[in-house]
């Protein structure tokens, strides 16, 4: 079972994860403007590739599913592209291009929930997840949590942890350790709450007023806003990062519309973003497991690492610390914490604590 379970979590990281040099594609759009002729152009170069990637069948039946998640957002799937030919001819424009489409992240999106879940279930055992989103002022910013939370389970991740009960001084606390890097707080933290892996977001707004000549009330209430977003996916038991990015929005506008405009800037793109980065880590078969070893269960230091590497599917061990007879690995094993966890215990090996990622013995 454990096999077929890690084959089809290969084939699906194998299908995520396809090279993007093979996504080079020459096409032609046509428009009556050159812009319009572009887009053509690139959503050409789409549909190209999903051809590839989709049997004509499959494309049948999902056509509209295909066009209104895929064709019309076409310029996120364009990594870099060139203007190989223009012409206009009777009043209609023509361009050609060489596009480099982002094969891993359409092949990402084409995959539909029911293939994510599967992938989530293989290799991260169904993980429970919470969101926390803090801003600088420290309030919980509850509507981009909702999103972020609706674009997991949308890819896949089905156990969403409700994290409001929660006092408020415990989120900041959290999100203080997470973006000072602070794991041992924020591992202390997370006898909080029972989740696996955590999403930290940190909202920080700027406002300046924009100086105009002249005393008019009305233009003398100009902002100037910048919203800068920084968002974290980390597991809870080990402290590994898993995802890491910031996002910034700026508008100029009167007093709350300035700030409600950058924030729907800076917000755009993350939901996405952290949906593919997170379903991407689920996809790949091989896991980062921390194994801890307590009261030289294994023998020294060598003969753990000796043992822990001869254990079929492991595919690398670190060292990582030493003390007191506790020694902590990292291993990299090809399939998650529970198979190696079973496969420890039928070479003879006791099991004391098992999470995510996460085995101590």
């Amino acid at each position: 079972m454990q096999k077929l379970r890690i084959l089809f979590a290969a084939a699906c990281f194998m299908f995520i994860a396809a090279t993007a040099s093979a996504a080079m594609v020459t096409t032609t759009g046509q428009g009556g403007s050159e812009r319009d002729a572009l887009h053509d152009a690139m959503r050409n170069a789409i549909e190209q590739q999903v051809g590839v990637l989709v049997d004509s069948k499959t494309y049948v039946q999902n056509y509209k599913v295909i066009h209104d998640q895929i064709f019309t957002h076409s310029e996120g799937y364009i990594k870099s592209y060139s203007i190989v030919n223009k012409q206009y001819v009777n009043a209609i424009y023509s361009v050609t291009i060489q596009a480099d489409v982002a094969s891993d992240i359409l092949n990402t999106d084409l995959m539909n929930k029911l293939q994510k879940q599967q992938v989530v279930r293989a290799n991260m055992q169904d993980p429970r997840v919470g969101v926390i989103v803090m801003e600088n002022d420290g309030t919980e910013n509850s509507a981009l949590e909702s999103k972020l939370m609706k674009g997991l389970a949308n890819n896949g991740f089905s156990r969403i942890v409700d994290m409001r009960q929660i006092d408020a001084s415990v989120k900041n606390r959290i999100s203080d350790a997470v973006f000072e890097d602070d794991m041992d707080l924020a591992q202390m933290l997370k006898s909080q709450f029972n989740a696996d892996y955590l999403v930290m977001g940190y909202i920080d707004k700027t406002s300046d007023a924009v100086s105009v000549p002249g005393d008019i009330p009305f233009v003398n209430s100009l902002q100037n806003v910048v919203v800068t977003i920084s968002i974290r996916m980390l597991n809870t038991n080990t402290g590994e990062v898993v995802y890491a990015d910031s996002f910034e929005g700026q508008a100029f506008d009167f007093g709350a519309k300035a700030e409600q405009e950058a924030m729907k800037k800076a917000s755009k793109n993350i939901v996405k973003e952290l949906s593919r980065s997170a379903l991407k880590k689920a996809a790949n078969p091989e896991q980062h497991i921390t194994l801890i070893v307590t009261n030289g269960a294994l023998g020294t230091m060598s003969e753990a690492y000796n043992r822990i590497s001869s254990i079929s599917g492991v595919n690398g061990v670190y060292v990582r610390s030493t003390q007191s007879g506790n020694i902590q690995m990292d291993v990299d094993y090809y399939g998650t914490a529970y198979d190696l966890a079973q496969a420890l215990e039928r070479s003879g090996i006791g099991i004391s604590e098992m999470n995510s990622e996460y085995i101590r013995i």
